[in-house]
């Protein structure tokens, strides 16, 4: 199923996805446009995925994006991984910003 397909299947479904599109620099000349939907990760999801990243971080990535990817693209996902292993720590940055990891954050000593 194409991605504008799926789109549309996912909003008329009434849960709320999120669309994130990475782009792959295949080559110096080529790059792929690579989009899949998430649901929007839950603490059990977070929990599971702070639970194995100290063992292995690539593998607690993999299964945090696999754990909340729409349920149409999860083999599409775990192929995609499998040839682009680093992909997965782009998308789980997104994932965990969407639960309030944020790249700046500021202290200040009063």
């Amino acid at each position: 199923m194409e991605a504008k397909e799926l789109r549309e299947q996912l909003k008329a479904n009434g849960e709320k996805y999120y669309e994130v599109t990475v782009t792959l620099a295949v080559d110096d000349d080529t790059e792929e446009d690579k989009t899949y939907f998430f649901h929007k990760p839950k603490t059990p999801s977070y929990d599971r995925y702070l639970k194995t990243v100290s063992s292995s971080s690539s593998k607690a990535l993999s299964a945090f994006c696999q754990d909340n990817i729409c349920t149409e693209q999860k083999e599409i996902l775990k192929a995609d991984f499998e040839e682009y292993p680093a992909i997965a720590l782009s998308i789980g940055e997104k994932l965990l910003a969407m639960l309030g990891l944020s790249k700046t954050t500021a202290v200040k000593k009063l």
